[in-house]
């Protein structure tokens, strides 16, 4: 048998197992009924508090000197930027934001995983730079504060990456499914020079999208690639399969709409960088970013014109147009003059994708990129000149710091010409000098 502890032992350890046991037990219970006085102290709190909204007398809310005034509680402030790095937070809602300004087509998934690639790589490891994507990168995390940490920690959590990449397509789809909705019913009120003149001859229905296209004469006039003579000849050869649309080719609905096309000239004949120069410039494209940004009853009226709630425009922050919103809106005015009732990639040999891709391509010019930019600014924004921030000013001293080392080199040269002839005005002029150069460097 074990011999019992002695009481050295016991004075030693400090306590015995019983009053361990005792100890807990004691503080379990006090921990119990703390919790049980807080709880009661609430409902009375709340029971005895005063209801009603009508003011109380003077003497009601005089406080003694032993009495605090309480203090209301107030409801937090809305933060400017949303913390995106929440895991509750519903992503789509980015995915309708960065959509416009991204473009319908681009794949999430693959801009994600090339943007945190470059980002993780090592200094010499970066692999081969694809201008699109890192665009798109760009574009993806600048629209909101921490997105792109966000977006590293994630490297290791594949599963919630990819939810959040399939919330923020969704949006992007919706985006989409919006201004397709926006234009399909109205886009015939935008084709003729003069808006007030109706369409001729009428479409039997808005909603049913088979008499556009090639099956209506001036709908299928805007599609033809403008090397093409627009006419039933070059129809038939499109129906026939002996011609073949395809989204490298630039059709005339980009174009004002009495533009004229020198359709019996060379590929290579200087009439056609006349005609390169108008493009984007239509009135066409014009009413219906209108349309889109800025609300369906802005594309008719003046430049900048809007009424009633806040446009697309400024409900996503958008400040000036880029050659990928451009793209966008020329991409889906293509979808509303089609015969094609539902949104897909691709119609027969016509790629919708490459269409964009060809439409962006004609910014390479960065002269007449300004000039188209500028134009849709003015029209559909209603801003005469792109925001641009103020340049910097030249490092060096102030122009009030310059005047000042000037009045003090001419006080030294003053004093210099009335000083004793021993002391030579030389040293003063150079003095002076010096003044003028330290204030120079």
């Amino acid at each position: 048998m074990s011999a019992e502890p002695s009481s050295d032992d016991i004075s030693n350890t400090g306590s015995t197992p019983l009053q361990d046991r005792t100890n807990i037990r004691f503080e379990t219970e006090l921990a119990e009924k703390e919790e049980e006085i807080a709880r009661l102290t609430g409902l009375v709190k709340g029971m005895t508090k005063k209801r009603g909204r009508g003011r109380r007398r003077a003497h009601d809310t005089a406080l003694t000197d032993d009495e605090e005034q309480p203090t209301p509680a107030k409801k937090p402030k809305k933060s400017k930027h949303v913390d995106v790095t929440a895991v509750d937070i519903d992503y789509a809602h980015y995915g309708r934001i960065v959509g416009r300004f991204l473009g319908p087509f681009e794949d999430i998934a693959q801009t994600i995983e090339y943007g945190t690639t470059a980002d993780c790589a090592m200094s010499g490891d970066e692999g081969e730079t694809d201008e699109r994507l890192a665009e798109a990168y760009l574009i993806l995390w600048q629209k909101f504060p921490g997105f792109r940490e966000f977006l590293l920690k994630l490297t290791n959590k594949p599963i919630v990456r990819r939810a959040v990449e399939r919330q923020i397509n969704s949006g992007i789809e919706a985006v989409r499914g919006e201004d397709t909705s926006t234009l399909k019913p109205r886009i015939h009120l935008y084709l003729n020079k003069d808006p007030t003149t109706p369409l001729d001859p009428a479409l039997p229905s808005l909603k049913d999208k088979i008499h556009r296209g090639r099956a209506h004469p001036v709908f299928a006039r805007l599609l033809t690639p403008i090397h093409w003579d627009a006419n039933d000849i070059t129809y038939n050869e499109i129906s026939e399969g002996v011609k073949t649309v395809t989204g490298a080719h630039i059709p005339r609905f980009i174009f004002p709409i009495d533009q004229v096309f020198p359709i019996n000239a060379t590929a290579d004949d200087p009439a056609w960088l006349d005609v390169l120069d108008n493009a984007c410039k239509g009135e066409i494209c014009l009413r219906s970013a209108k349309a889109i940004y800025m609300g369906p009853d802005s594309a008719l009226e003046r430049d900048g014109y809007h009424k009633g709630r806040p446009g697309k425009a400024s409900i996503i922050g958008m400040k000036t147009f880029t050659r990928r919103v451009i793209a966008g809106v020329i991409t889906q005015i293509h979808f509303a003059l089609s015969a094609k009732q539902e949104w897909h990639k691709t119609d027969g040999d016509f790629d919708y994708e490459e269409f964009f891709w060809t439409i962006y391509g004609l910014f390479d010019d960065e002269e007449w990129a300004k000039e188209i930019i500028t134009l849709w600014n003015k029209v559909v924004l209603g801003t005469v000149k792109p925001s641009t921030p103020a340049a910097p000013e030249s490092a060096g001293p102030s122009h009030i710091d310059r005047l000042k080392a000037m009045r003090a080199a001419k006080k030294l040269a003053a004093a210099a010409s009335v000083a004793p002839t021993g002391t030579g005005p030389t040293g003063s002029s150079a003095a002076a000098a010096a003044v003028v150069a330290g204030s120079a460097a």
